[in-house]
């Protein structure tokens, strides 16, 4: 009995739950949008702790057992939620405003 082998031509390519061919265009934005917001957020860290500690102040440790309050914790899930609508927005192709940050 001869074994079939697998080419190409011969196998039924997969089909994709999430996404179709059309969508790879809004996938490539959804990982810039992705990838300009983690970018401005590491600058501005990077930024931040070098400032503070040429004037004499490393904030490392500080920041590494800092728990933040009710009112910063609010503002990080509304910052949060938007990320992830936006990513959502860009994938899906329709937009809609975000929340306001508090």
């Amino acid at each position: 009995m001869e074994e079939k082998k697998l080419y190409p031509s011969t196998v039924q390519a997969r089909k994709r739950k999430a996404l179709l061919p059309e969508d790879i265009d809004k996938l490539g934005q959804a990982i810039l949008t992705l990838t300009q917001e983690l970018w401005a957020v590491r600058d501005r860290q990077i930024i931040v702790e070098q400032v503070l500690k040429e004037k004499g102040i490393d904030i490392s440790e500080s920041v590494d057992k800092y728990i933040p309050s009710h009112t910063i914790e609010e503002t990080l899930k509304t910052s949060r939620q938007n990320l992830i609508k936006k990513i959502l927005q860009d994938i899906s192709g329709e937009y809609e405003p975000l929340d306001k940050i508090i």
